[in-house]
């Protein structure tokens, strides 16, 4: 049985799977431009990493490159609309991810949803992931069935299995925090009970941190700066980028960054009420670590 996950977030797309007992995974930002048509490279330079996908009759390019398809005057490409799981870019997303699993065929697909989207939208979801999907190529890929769950469960579970708690989750009561791009979502589970009415999403994620840190940086070098991407990847590097050729160190930015922060834990706090019976508060998700 053919066992893969996606996970289609606004700023990466995720995928994991297993071949021949070794798990292996992957990701790319999620970014689509549409195909030039046009090859400079002329068999000379290297390949880039990219996959053409078609989504609701339109072609797409998406892969691990494709911030190298961005023009100069477009150094954001990602969707941060409300919307963002009815688009074509979402599907496109979608079928990119499939194609780096490189199966033809998947018994069980696993994807996930924000929280506020997981109740009206886990049907819509399920059918959108089934069924055959094919490429400009020839490809295609069949996929028989789908699961689709709250997007923080796989960080919860993770962190259980991982402390060899699971015997006594039945026990626990916990929130989950999703650091994500473009939301912060949360769950408070007892056990795997979940109570709907504790969970929800915010917006409050990286990308909000990041346009400020773009402000700061510009003020700060006094000269106009507008990079998310070199910001992203810095964040992941210790807070270190390189502008024109020089190492630009903005660390010293993070503690104004701590407003931001505090307002979307105040949504959390807003939504989950008193913490007096959380025995275990679970962080996960691209932005945790900065969180």
């Amino acid at each position: 049985m053919v066992v893969c996950s996606v996970d289609v977030g606004y700023g990466n797309t995720k995928f994991c799977g297993d071949k021949g007992g070794e798990m292996f995974w992957g990701h790319f930002p999620s970014i689509a431009t549409l195909p030039t048509g046009i090859d400079r490279g002329a068999n000379v330079m290297a390949k880039r990493d990219l996959v053409e996908v078609e989504s609701n009759g339109d072609r797409y390019i998406v892969g691990r490159d494709c911030m190298d398809t961005l023009s100069a005057r477009d150094d954001r490409g990602r969707s941060l609309l409300a919307n963002y799981v009815e688009t074509s870019q979402h599907l496109a997303f979608l079928r990119g991810a499939l194609a780096y699993i490189g199966e033809s065929r998947i018994d069980m697909l696993v994807s996930g949803l924000p929280v506020n989207h997981f109740a009206h939208g886990r049907e819509r979801m399920t059918e959108k992931l089934k069924g055959v999907h094919r490429y400009p190529d020839g490809r295609s890929v069949l996929v028989k069935d789908a699961w689709v769950v709250p997007q923080p469960v796989g960080g919860f579970i993770s962190y259980f299995m991982s402390t060899n708690q699971l015997d006594r989750l039945a026990d626990i009561k916990s929130l989950t925090i999703d650091v994500g791009y473009y939301t912060v979502d949360w769950l408070v589970c007892r056990g795997l009970k979940l109570q709907d009415e504790r969970s929800g999403s915010a917006a409050g994620g990286m990308s909000m941190v990041m346009d400020r840190l773009i402000q700061l940086i510009s003020k700060d070098r006094q000269a106009p700066f507008s990079d998310l991407n070199m910001v992203d990847a810095g964040i992941r590097n210790g807070f270190k980028t390189r502008i024109q050729g020089k190492e630009y160190d903005f660390s010293h930015f993070i503690p104004k960054m701590e407003a931001f922060i505090i307002t979307a834990i105040q949504s959390v706090i807003s939504s989950v009420g008193s913490l007096d019976d959380i025995d275990v508060i679970v962080l996960v998700g691209g932005g945790a670590k900065f969180y």
